[in-house]
């Protein structure tokens, strides 16, 4: 247990060194006019305003908040699709540009139409999404096409140029329905970080010894887009892991017996993402896996090495912390038993019947 507190306070130090970057120098105006003075950072995916003061954090709902300044601009409450999100004005007119928060833009039309969407992680489908909102504007479709890396002043000359057009009926293209539809891609990340395996074994049916391993693990996870809407929410997994246990004296009746084992282990697995658009997201999955155990020791006077092939199911529940750089920090618990059953010696074999249950915990850095 005292290596899993290590662990978990380990990524909660990193996770708040992380946080802080978010902040921003501002202040909330709540609905009774009282300002607070903090660093704030907006989170519109959970309709709520984080504020620092004095390193403790608070949290305001939206429906108490009149206002926000963050980073010398005023964010307040703007209606869209039902629902009220948190904007600081660019652009007004006919198309209104927000900015929302970190990457996070909105533009809304005085129809009612709009999208909300990230510079970085949907940059692929914007030129497409400004094209169908922008459809009765065949002036600026040529700026719209042409703009390599869309930030946010090419954001604010785009709703401009919009705002002033000479307008006309316009059916978007062929390509430009094909841009809007970009985010279609398969999401495919890597990953990478250590693991800790927390092991009960019993041999030849007799009580249970505890040891820790150590080791890697590495591995990819892919959203296809066959998943339809669920894209983003689910997963399929394949990872590698291997795990070194040092020399251990284990309960083997009257003949002593110590070993150590080097674990190689592959899964193949599901998760599913909750709150995906979110700056935590947790996760839940089961995997199906394969382990090779390399098995060095001594029972009595008989040195031994011996390796034996296990199959095992995987459960397993975590968290992902999303960076700036949309990567991520992920802690995963999981659980898996398997029993190996070793032979070694001739003429006459000397069997171990080893029975052992595994708690693993790793660390992954997610890009």
């Amino acid at each position: 247990m005292k290596q899993i507190n290590l662990l978990i306070l380990a990524l909660i130090l990193t996770t708040s060194t992380i946080n802080a970057q978010f902040f921003q120098p501002g202040n909330i105006t709540d609905n009774n006019n009282n300002t607070t003075e903090g660093r704030v950072l907006i989170d519109n995916s959970e309709k709520k305003v984080f504020i620092k003061i004095d390193r403790k954090t608070q949290s305001y709902s939206f429906i108490n908040i009149l206002t926000v300044t963050s980073n010398n601009r005023l964010y307040s409450k703007i209606e869209f699709e039902n629902d009220n999100v948190l904007g600081y004005q660019l652009v007004s007119g006919k198309a209104s540009l927000y900015h929302l928060s970190q990457e996070d833009y909105l533009i809304k039309k005085e129809t009612g139409e709009g999208r909300i969407f990230n510079l970085e992680t949907d940059k692929a489908q914007i030129p497409g999404i400004l094209g169908l909102l922008f459809n009765d504007c065949n002036e600026i479709r040529d700026a719209i096409q042409i703009s390599d890396a869309i930030n946010e002043r090419i954001l604010i000359d785009i709703v401009s140029d919009y705002n002033n057009c000479n307008y006309s009926e316009y059916t978007p293209t062929e390509n430009e329905m094909k841009n809007a539809n970009a985010h279609n891609a398969d999401v495919v990340r890597f990953y990478g970080g250590f693991q800790t395996n927390f092991t009960s074994t019993s041999v030849n049916g007799f009580s249970s010894v505890n040891t820790t391993g150590y080791g890697i693990g590495f591995g990819l996870s892919a959203s296809p887009t066959f998943t339809g809407k669920m894209q983003g929410n689910l997963y399929f997994d394949f990872d590698v892991s291997l795990i070194f246990t040092g020399d251990n004296v284990y309960n083997n009746g009257l003949t002593p017996l110590n070993y150590k084992v080097n674990s190689y282990r592959f899964s193949l697995g599901v998760e599913y993402i909750f709150n995906k658009k979110g700056t935590l997201q947790p996760f839940l999955g089961i995997g199906y896996g394969y382990s090779s155990d390399l098995y060095e020791g001594r029972k009595g006077a008989i040195t031994f090495k011996t390796n034996n092939q296990s199959y095992f199911y995987l459960p397993k529940v975590g968290v992902l912390y999303k960076l700036n750089n949309d990567n991520h920090i992920g802690l995963t618990v999981g659980y898996l038993e398997y029993t190996n059953n070793l032979g070694y010696g001739n003429p006459d074999p000397i069997q171990l019947y080893i029975e052992s249950s595994f708690i693993s915990v790793g660390l992954n850095y997610h890009f």
